[in-house]
């Protein structure tokens, strides 16, 4: 039963056993494989938690959004380390950060089978896009409700690996370290909005 439960203790919070180079390479991995899928089902993970459907994504486009989504987070994350602990290493915060996106993995996987309605429809006819029309398409392409019914948990788990990463690369505690990586986390989501909001394509 004991290790059962460590086990799931794991699944949010690895960081114990790996962190550093190990949790960067093994992240990278995870990374790199994320943003290839995600493109062949044009989804974008444009954010420091975000994940969209554009109407179409190449592979380098993929590419370049996720690594500045990742820098963004590692960045905010890495300077408010450095305000509320004074051992915190560079590497650390970018291994644990690395793998934290891990869970973005499910959503790329199931992208290329998930179809949307166009935002020119949602905008143009909402009675039907929003109405009992929508449902039904639901029942046509169930791989949509999924997508929609595992993107909270999957958000909520990406955050929670986010979190103890973070505190376990700072060492700190208690509301300083509550208060840090919710304003880090918010500065990461603005500066990776702004930075891809620049991008020429």
């Amino acid at each position: 039963m004991k290790k059962k439960s460590n086990n799931w203790n794991l699944l949010w919070n690895p960081f114990t056993r790996v962190a550093g180079w190990q949790a960067f390479w093994v992240g990278m991995v995870i990374v790199v494989a994320s943003a290839l899928l995600a493109s062949y089902g044009n989804l974008l993970f444009d954010g420091a938690i975000d994940a969209h459907f554009h109407h179409y994504v190449g592979i380098a486009h993929s590419f370049v959004v996720t690594g500045i989504s990742l820098l963004s987070v590692v960045a905010a994350m890495y300077v408010a380390a450095l305000i509320i602990s004074r051992s915190v290493r560079f590497i650390d915060i970018l291994g644990t950060m690395t793998l934290a996106r891990a869970p973005f993995l499910l959503l790329a996987i199931i992208s290329p089978f998930v179809s949307f309605p166009s935002m020119d429809l949602l905008i143009q006819d909402p009675l039907t896009s929003f109405g009992y029309p929508m449902l039904m398409y639901f029942v046509r392409h169930p791989m949509s409700l999924i997508f929609i019914i595992i993107s909270l948990p999957v958000i909520v788990w990406l955050i929670a690996l986010m979190y103890n990463g973070f505190k376990v690369s700072t060492g700190a505690k208690g509301k300083k370290l509550v208060v840090a990586f919710i304003v880090a986390l918010l500065i990461a989501e603005v500066l990776s909005k702004v930075c891809i909001y620049l991008l020429p394509f």
